[in-house]
């Protein structure tokens, strides 16, 4: 049976923007704030240019002081090197300093925009995982991530509906959530069709866990009751997707809310499948899909954004300057090609 692709509407997308959900059920979440993008912050993030703010500039300076002083090698630039830039000044005061207030409040955080987090630019800071500790791991996130790009530019882009100038009447934001070191073996994605779970599936696919097949009929129940007592018929969309942590059988958390169509990773289904499991009887429990052993794991989903190893050595280096002089050197060679491209086409 061959099926189409679910439709989405601009409301369902803006139902799944963090300031519109997390209110609701923040007592069910992880704690987090939510500070509002100013449009020259926006402006600056939609940018092509590579470069940082003011202040996560001091902080990516003080980074690399320390890392020269326990490092033996030589070849670091000098600070008057690092002086020499006065090109792309620009600085967000009251913004960064409220940065720094959460950062003195959680210590570290995960962020995100009303949609996405970077985890396509993870390989952009020491930690991995998107613990930020301060405005340069943040900012160095924000404007390396297609993932945030998308969000600032096309978040309706999936959408069938009119969706022309709505990007200008979006409250952007800034979410900054409390570091949980959370495990990814227990984090699962459900698929809500007319306020009901149909599927779950294991959100890292990437992975086998032992420890989830023996479990699995609990982890439905669990997840299935913890959905009808905190979030079914409370969301406002039918529709939708939704990522709960299930800690332990008794402490279950919202991780995210997304919107029920493509632009939302399907993991181990495909969206045929949910559209045909749609259709299935409404007493039936959600089908659960998981890694059930190693040869069942997916390649991984970011591939595509693996970077190379020369940025991948500088960025380990968290020497800024540099990372930047490459990066520059790859977008214009990238424009020299296009540009030889457009010459041999005309």
């Amino acid at each position: 049976m061959t099926a189409d692709l679910p439709r989405v509407s601009v409301q369902d997308v803006l139902n799944c923007s963090f300031p519109v959900w997390y209110p609701t059920f923040e007592k069910h979440s992880f704690k987090s704030v939510i500070l509002k993008l100013t449009d020259d912050v926006v402006q600056y993030l939609r940018s092509d240019k590579f470069y940082l703010p003011t202040g996560a500039n001091e902080a990516m300076d003080e980074m690399r002081r320390l890392n020269t002083e326990s490092s033996d090698d030589e070849d670091h630039w000098s600070d008057e090197d690092a002086d020499n830039d006065t090109t792309n000044k620009i600085s967000f005061p009251e913004f960064e300093q409220q940065i720094k207030n959460v950062l003195e409040q959680y210590d570290a955080v995960f962020p995100k925009l009303n949609w996405s987090s970077p985890k396509d630019a993870r390989w952009m800071i020491s930690d991995s995982r998107l613990k930020c500790m301060n405005l340069a791991d943040i900012f160095l996130l924000l404007k390396s991530s297609d993932f945030i790009t998308h969000d600032i530019c096309e978040p309706f882009k999936f959408c069938y509906d009119d969706t022309d100038n709505l990007l200008s009447t979006i409250q952007y934001v800034l979410v900054l959530r409390k570091w949980s070191a959370l495990q990814p073996s227990k984090e699962f994605r459900c698929f809500v069709k007319n306020h009901r779970i149909i599927a779950i599936s294991q959100r890292d696919s990437e992975n086998y866990y032992e420890f989830i097949e023996p479990v699995a009929d609990q982890i439905i129940t669990n997840i299935v009751e913890f959905f009808n007592t905190h979030i079914q018929n409370k969301f406002p969309s039918g529709d939708y997707v939704v990522d709960i942590y299930r800690k332990d059988s008794n402490k279950l958390y919202i991780i995210d809310f997304n919107p029920w169509g493509p632009m939302t990773d399907s993991l181990l289904f495909d969206w045929p499948d949910i559209l045909t499991l749609s259709l299935q009887n409404n007493d039936e429990k959600p089908e659960f899909r998981y890694v059930s052993s190693q040869n069942g794991i997916k390649p991984n989903s970011y591939t595509q954004y693996a970077v190379p190893k020369d940025i991948a050595d500088i960025s380990r280096e968290r020497d800024f300057n540099k990372l930047a002089d490459v990066l520059s050197s790859r977008v214009q060679v990238q424009n020299h090609d296009t540009d030889s491209d457009n010459e041999t086409n005309t």
